[in-house]
């Protein structure tokens, strides 16, 4: 018995060593990527709106809660722009779709909307919440999507285009797709459609107002088409260009900070990954340290009855979990000093941010602020004058079409 209980105390330390082990083991699968093989018709293409991503970061959390559980605000609020830039990258090698832009908010201007919620990212683990919705309300999917990254995605996937969390990207990159090909031609047309008189409804609801038919909840039919002619119609669809411009140089902002962050954000989750694995490695080992110190205990007073000395086996002990602890700690202070290098790269976003000079109906304007900030102000104007020429004086915002906005879990 006493042999039995020293032989279980010796055990005990070694599971405590070797925990670190099983909990390392992820195996490396690789989504495939559906592309076109031909070149798709022009009429079949979509333009795509990717929506800055939901932070998803707790409401009414403490920092001190937040770092245990390694979430750094900062941080989310870069994914929050980095991810949409990457999906964008994504879609724009399948050679199925249009224009792919992130957007700062909604807008009318793109067919088909995406829009996603970060409700996990520490380099280990990844979950994502993303939906897809086109302009006449029709709801393409909305799904989770969770991963475990092996250590071998932080080599195998950081090449131009390619990011340790690639199989989610993949992932939504396909179901889009396959939402897509449930589409008839004429589908795709009339989601085109759509997306004009919606867009024309944003500037001048009036101007438009009867050629659409809400149908239900964020639901749209074409009740009839303006004629091809129609005055309002080319003038809508040269404020449409001048949107696009718009859209295009925020997306520059977008891809400064992509690239920007590319190395230092990659360093962070390889480091964080560590430190979240040494962290779940100690919590599942809390609940059975008891048991295993008792039991070490106990097999150190056995083996100190049958005359040996206990002290190698109650210092393997000691030693085990102060190693565990040791590493853990050092594994956290490096993630955050990666997450302080990220916060600086993130901050200078913003604050990098040159005022931009545009010329509108012989008006020049000089917008400012934030690339968000200034794609409203924008927005603003261009309702203001389209207004003005038609008479109308209302110049309401932009309705948000009803399920871009993700629950939150």
């Amino acid at each position: 018995m006493n042999r039995l209980i020293t032989t279980l105390g010796l055990a005990a330390c070694i599971i405590v060593l070797g925990a670190c082990t099983s909990a390392r083991e992820v195996q490396y699968t690789q989504v495939g990527l559906q592309r076109a093989e031909a070149e798709i018709a022009p009429e079949s293409l979509l333009n795509v709106g990717i929506l800055v991503f939901d932070a998803g970061l707790p409401e009414g959390a403490s920092d001190q809660e937040l770092n245990d559980r390694f979430i750094f605000p900062e941080i989310r609020r870069a994914e929050a722009r980095f991810m949409p830039y990457h999906l964008k990258n994504t879609l724009e090698t399948t050679g199925y779709w249009g224009a792919v832009s992130v957007l700062p908010e909604y807008s009318p201007v793109a067919d088909v909307v995406i829009s996603g919620r970060i409700d996990q990212s520490d380099g280990y683990s990844a979950q994502l919440r993303v939906g897809a919705w086109d302009s006449s309300g029709r709801q393409w999917f909305e799904n989770n999507y969770e991963m475990l990254v092996a250590e071998q995605a932080y080599i195998r996937n950081t090449g131009p285009g390619q990011d340790p969390y690639q199989n989610i990207y993949n992932r939504i990159a396909n179901d889009l797709l396959q939402a897509r090909a449930q589409l008839s031609s004429g589908d795709l047309q009339r989601v085109r459609e759509i997306s004009d008189l919606r867009y024309g409804q944003s500037l001048v609801p009036q101007a438009f107002s009867g050629y659409l038919e809400e149908t239900g909840k964020g639901q749209y039919e074409v009740r009839r088409l303006p004629a091809a002619d129609e005055p309002m119609v080319s003038r809508m669809r040269e404020v449409r260009e001048r949107e696009y411009a718009l859209i295009d140089a925020v997306n520059e902002h977008y891809a400064n900070l992509y690239y920007g962050l590319g190395r230092p954000y990659t360093d962070w989750r390889r480091m964080a990954r560590e430190g979240r694995l040494s962290y779940e490695e100690m919590r599942r080992s809390a609940n059975t340290r008891m048991l295993l110190g008792v039991l070490g205990i106990l097999g150190a007073v056995a083996y100190e009855a049958s005359g040996g000395d206990n002290m190698g086996v109650t210092g393997t002990m000691i030693q085990g979990g102060f190693m565990g602890i040791q590493g853990s700690l050092s594994r956290r202070e490096e993630a955050r000093m990666h997450a302080e290098a990220l916060r600086e790269v993130g901050e200078s976003f913003d604050a990098e941010a040159e005022p931009m000079v545009v010329e509108l109906e012989g008006q020049t304007r000089r917008l400012t602020g934030s690339a968000e900030e200034r794609f409203r102000e924008w927005r603003r104007l261009l309702r203001e004058i389209y207004a003005r020429e038609t008479g109308d004086l209302e110049t309401p915002g932009v309705q948000e079409p009803e399920g871009t906005s993700l629950p939150r879990s």
